[in-house]
């Protein structure tokens, strides 16, 4: 896959990002009550638009897309996002905080480095339901199943869902996501359904959803090839590359 072609994968979640619809995880259950306490609401203006993931009580990190203009490293103004956390409803409960600073990755450009830091304008109060999850150190073993959670509709077009959505995907190899997606990048994981029944899988909107393994977070949803549900594996970028600059941002 070119670096042309990523970038117009993303522009499509840009689009539902600007006009507020988002999607979810497809095929996937609905999460029970503080089983994904790291897994948080992005919205913008008051509408969800994108997931994220819980790093500490006042950081969260999502994929860049979510937060910028138009593919450059340009944010809008933090003011205008919020972060709800410690609900599995996308627009009740637990608790919203307003973000104070966003931080994209410096080279973020053509569809890579596609990950954003948001720090909180105050720190979350910690408890059952909202809780940070540990940065993987390095990339689990390939063929290990990872867990995801989003908010969103069933397809493209479909109604939000209200509930926190959980779904299963497979680790692909570096050789298996490079001959699916003809894209090779050290920053980047190929998540495959674990069956091609129900194609469990990102979509629109699902953007900065947390990939989960043996409790630490492995990836950040990315994009989507072929259309929500498909058979082809979700880009998610590799945490584990990215520690260092995580670790240099977050204050």
């Amino acid at each position: 896959m070119s670096s042309q072609l990523l970038v117009c994968l993303l522009a499509a979640l840009c689009l539902s990002c600007v006009a507020a619809q988002s999607s979810r995880l497809v095929d996937g259950e609905s999460a029970a009550v503080g089983s994904h306490p790291y897994s948080v609401s992005l919205q913008f203006q008051g509408d969800h638009i994108c997931g994220g993931a819980l790093i500490s009580d006042r950081v969260v990190l999502t994929a860049a897309h979510c937060v910028t203009r138009g593919g450059s490293i340009e944010s809008y103004p933090a003011r205008s996002f919020t972060v709800r956390a410690g609900s599995i409803q996308r627009s009740a409960g637990g608790q919203l905080v307003t973000v104070s600073s966003i931080v994209v990755h410096k080279s973020y450009a053509n569809g890579l480095n596609n990950l954003a830091l948001l720090v909180l304008h105050s720190p979350l109060t910690l408890n059952a339901n909202t809780q940070p999850i540990a940065l993987a150190t390095e990339v689990p073993s390939a063929g290990v199943t990872l867990t995801f959670s989003g908010w969103g509709s069933l397809k493209d077009s479909g109604a939000l869902s209200h509930r926190l959505i959980v779904g299963t995907q497979l680790l692909l190899s570096d050789a298996e996501c490079q001959q699916q997606l003809y894209l090779q990048d050290e920053g980047l994981l190929c998540l495959a359904p674990t069956d091609t029944q129900t194609a469990q899988g990102i979509c629109v909107g699902d953007a900065g959803a947390p990939a989960v393994y043996n409790n630490q977070l492995v990836g950040i949803g990315s994009f989507y090839v072929g259309g929500c549900g498909s058979s082809s594996p979700d880009g998610f970028l590799n945490i584990a590359y990215y520690r260092d600059w995580i670790s240099e941002n977050t204050p």
